[in-house]
């Protein structure tokens, strides 16, 4: 943990727009219930896209950013290629460490009566046979590592551009030929792709998400590729960002043109593939990472240069500690889960059904009950930032 100053970003925008990306990801992970939900706020169940499939991919993009900003910075205070690689590493292990941590939690102890009736030393056992591998920051780790070995290790754009290509070249080749039978061959569909089949032979059934029914992670580690171009691309943007520094005014055109070019590629690229964010496709791939660069350049355009930084605050203090609120909000989110009340219920489904829904209704009050986890964790950052502590690894 550092205790001080935030690392110093060239553009408050940025900043912004981390911190309303954060906040999302808070909304969308803690409705009051599941099953009451508007639609804008759930992700496709499949193919296509909503407003909630832009978080996880809009997040990517920003690390690419940070990428090109930070290691830009330490290099000029004269890091070498080993002290960047060293850090690589040492991050990715603790990031990803600390997804292991939220996926395994509460690691098989007893968070309630019944459990606690029937909790042995098995149940740890089992919780770790059980244990998810892949996760939201585990693939972050996994992106932070391909994309800053690659910008540490290969200095020219257009290796770097190459390497682009090759994720995606390699990826589509894996989805489309028919390299295992009964699997892949063009098949975007849940039972039958090859990111399933693969990370049922790498990672073990039940070392995977179920949320879908079947054992298939969201996560996978072929699905990481098009992911790390993602990344690769908010790098790119944060290069044109980093020449440019000091002239805003030229910034937002480009960036607006790029990613409207970007994401209608995505788009007309989707007739002939899914889009699919749980499969990563590459026409979703495209779409979002478009998408984030015209959002990015909107901010520019409306803070950096309007100056429209009234409102900012909030934001920037969301974005001022993404480790804590996204590892905290995860914890509290199961611990209300498991906790149960003397009716037997769990916390989070009493509070909705006695506080939040009785005062907003169905899909309102599980909307609320998500604001009210935004505005406690708001709390928790705010102080953080008002004592000067901002946890980095």
């Amino acid at each position: 943990m550092k205790q001080g100053g935030p690392e110093p970003q060239r553009l408050i925008s940025l900043d912004v727009f981390r911190g309303i990306t954060i906040a999302m990801m808070i909304l969308v992970n803690n409705p009051g219930s599941w099953a009451h939900i508007h639609p804008p706020l759930r992700h496709a169940k499949w193919h296509g896209w909503t407003p909630t499939d832009l978080v996880f991919p809009f997040f990517l993009f920003i690390v690419g950013v940070s990428i090109a900003l930070s290691f830009s910075r330490r290099e000029k205070e004269g890091a070498t290629r080993r002290d960047l690689v060293q850090k690589i590493l040492t991050r990715t292990f603790l990031i990803f460490a600390c997804g292991l941590f939220l996926n395994w939690y509460p690691f098989g102890l007893p968070l309630s009566a019944e459990a606690v009736a029937s909790f042995s030393l098995e149940s740890i056992q089992e919780s770790l046979a059980k244990l998810r591998i892949m996760g939201v920051l585990q693939r972050i780790a996994l992106c932070y590592l391909a994309v800053g070995l690659i910008v540490t290790l290969v200095q020219r754009t257009r290796t770097r551009i190459l390497c682009v290509v090759f994720c995606l070249f390699f990826y589509e080749i894996l989805m489309r030929f028919p390299l295992v039978s009964g699997w892949g061959a063009g098949s975007f569909a849940l039972e039958d792709n090859l990111v399933r089949w693969l990370d049922l032979r790498l990672l073990g059934e039940t070392h995977l998400w179920r949320g879908a029914g079947i054992p298939f992670d969201p996560e996978g580690i072929l699905s990481t590729l098009p992911a790390i171009v993602t990344t690769l691309a908010g790098f790119f943007t944060g290069e044109f960002l980093r020449r440019d520094e000091g002239e805003a005014a030229n910034q937002v055109r480009p960036l607006l043109v790029w990613g409207l070019l970007i994401a209608g590629s995505g788009l007309l690229l989707g007739l002939l593939e899914p889009i699919n964010k749980q499969l990563w496709s590459s026409s979703y791939m495209f779409l979002t990472a478009g998408l984030a660069m015209v959002s990015l350049a909107g901010a520019i355009w409306a803070i950096d240069i309007r100056g429209w930084c009234s409102w900012v605050k909030p934001a920037v203090v969301f974005g001022s500690n993404p480790l804590v609120v996204f590892v905290g909000s995860g914890l509290l989110a199961r611990t209300l889960g498991l906790l149960r009340t003397g009716e037997g219920i769990s916390i989070q489904r009493w509070l909705y059904s006695n506080v939040f829904q009785p005062a907003a209704g169905d899909a309102n009050g599980s909307l609320l009950q998500a604001f009210a986890h935004i505005l406690l964790w708001f709390g928790v950052l705010w102080w953080l930032h008002r004592q000067r502590i901002f946890v980095k690894i």
